[in-house]
């Protein structure tokens, strides 16, 4: 490894870029729905190397961003699949999404690298620093800019269950933390000045610690299914609307049909409760009295119906992308307005900026696109109707931000509905559905998932998956709501402080080990 490490020293600039950009890519294949776990340590080491051999800033800056941009071309090439949908319209800014997002992430990466090399670190002090500033600024790439915390390198280990359980303690950025950690540390086998018994000391501990981890975790989650509440029979619709017709205006009340028609389905116990996909109602349905009477028929006693639709106010004329909750009364029971929405998809960013720059007369997407508005800070997050437990509701891509999970009313599930039609048979839905899992482990709670094209499922609050509907499958899920943990978890009960403190702990102990190093160095000379 000392030979290949100096093999790498020896590239070009410009080759150690491409070399660190195709490392990149290699991350996206260890997260979901290829799942090759094996492929970080060869990723993270390689990039160490190349890092170690910086001899500028600029260098050591281009390094993690070259990384990076491969991981994120990679990882979310799926984001330009949408653009595809109308692509006469939208083909334009198809590079945003492709090219430019994936590139402006990357100086976060960039960012890391150049304050491990800024230390002078060597050894395991530099890796210590390393994996610290790395998901230091992952915790920036979470929140800046409204936030895009996707891609994080602990869902890598989505496909073992047991390993997953520690986001009940330490959260997904605690479990990324360790995970760059022990993918970084073969790096000391390559270095000729760290002594191979620190290499394999350092490697075997950490190792071993995963592989407690795993026996924690298989030992955590139980034996038998999770009891679920009484009177809760559910059925989850997935009625697989493809995207490029669902809002076609002559197709509206047909897909609507379709959704009812799959919700009679007498199959099994007839359903109390009805879960249907965002948007699933393409009308505005707190003021569609009559269609609130029609649907309501088929809601049973004491039941409701569950669905995305978008909302208005007829007086501001304002929008909002919306969880209605129908009661069998005919009423409106219970609303939810999304409130982190996706930039460029559900608004548009610096409008009066683009304007003005006549941005959005070269790009006439830009000009046609019209806003969702975004609800006041104090509007209720949890929904609560008779006959169900209170309920965190989280619409498509707000289930990804594990900190805004918990709000200050209690609930005992989230209620996550999404339409990942946009995004065709690609690796985005996958990845979504895995990020969904993991908020099920960290809350303790189930998650009950409705989406248009897939994938819909029950999933206890163990993240196993009792019922699900695969990707482009039309189809219902029949069950009922399982029951949360009690006395949930320790993340849930104390939020993002353990994974933060295990980042700054990480730097303290790397610039303490630098320091101890640099006065060795002193006192033998």
């Amino acid at each position: 490894m000392i030979a290949l490490n100096r093999w790498i020293s020896g590239l070009s600039p410009f080759r150690k870029y491409l070399l660190a950009f195709l490392l990149g890519a290699l991350v996206a294949a260890a997260l979901p729905p290829v799942s090759l776990v094996f492929l970080l340590p060869v990723s993270f080491t390689g990039l160490v190397w190349i890092l170690s051999s910086a001899a500028t800033k600029k260098q050591a800056f281009f390094t993690g961003w070259s990384f990076a941009w491969g991981q994120f071309i990679a990882g979310l090439y799926w984001i330009g699949v949408a653009f595809t949908i109308d692509a006469e319209t939208h083909a334009l800014l198809m590079p945003l999404p492709v090219l430019v997002l994936p590139a402006f992430l990357a100086i976060l990466s960039g960012l890391a690298t150049l304050a491990t090399h800024l230390t002078r670190a060597r050894g395991l002090a530099r890796i210590l620093l390393f994996t610290g500033f790395w998901v230091a600024f992952e915790y920036v790439r979470g929140v800046i800019f409204t936030g895009f915390p996707w891609n994080l390198v602990g869902y890598s280990w989505s496909v073992v269950d047991p390993v997953l359980q520690a986001t009940a303690f330490i959260g997904i950025y605690g479990l990324t933390l360790l995970t760059v950690f022990l993918a970084s540390l073969p790096a000391l086998f390559g270095e000729a000045e760290t002594p191979r018994k620190v290499a394999i000391s350092s490697t075997g501990l950490v190792a071993a610690l995963f592989i407690a981890l795993a026996g924690a975790g298989y030992l955590r989650i139980p034996a038998a299914p999770v009891s679920s509440f009484d009177n809760t029979n559910l059925r989850i619709v997935q009625p697989n609307i493809q995207q490029s017709m669902k809002w076609k205006r002559e197709l509206l009340l047909e897909h609507l049909q379709k959704i009812v028609s799959l919700s009679l389905i007498e199959e099994g116990e007839k359903p109390r409760f009805h879960i249907w996909p965002e948007t699933a109602v393409p009308y505005y349905l707190t003021t569609a009295k009559q269609l609130q009477k029609e649907l309501a028929q088929m809601i049973a006693p004491g039941g409701a119906i569950f669905t995305g639709a978008p909302r208005r106010d007829p007086v501001t004329r304002t929008y909002w992308n919306s969880l209605n909750v129908l009661g069998a009364n005919g009423e409106i029971l219970d609303i939810y307005d999304k409130q982190h929405l996706v930039p460029y998809g559900e608004y548009m960013p610096l409008r009066p900026l683009m304007e003005a720059v006549g941005l959005t007369g070269i790009i006439p997407a830009l000009d046609q696109m019209s806003d969702f508005a975004t609800p006041d800070k104090s509007a209720r997050k949890v929904i609560s109707i008779p006959g169900m437990p209170p309920a965190r509701a989280l619409i498509c891509y707000e289930i990804i931000f594990p900190w805004e999970i918990a709000p200050d009313a209690p609930f005992s599930w989230i209620l996550n509905i999404t339409n990942d039609g946009w995004f065709g048979n690609t690796s985005g839905p996958y990845q979504h559905f895995a990020i969904t899992r993991t908020r099920a482990i960290e809350q303790g709670v189930p998650v009950i998932r409705a989406a248009n094209t897939g994938i819909s499922a029950i999933i206890d609050p163990y993240g196993r998956v009792e019922e699900q509907l695969a990707l482009n499958k039309t189809g219902v899920i029949d069950g009922s709501l399982p029951m949360p943990i009690a006395g949930r978890t320790l993340y849930a009960r104390s939020g993002e402080i353990i994974p933060l403190s295990m980042t700054g702990l990480f730097l303290l102990a790397g610039f303490v080990f630098a320091g101890r190093r640099a006065k060795n160095i002193a006192a033998s000379s």
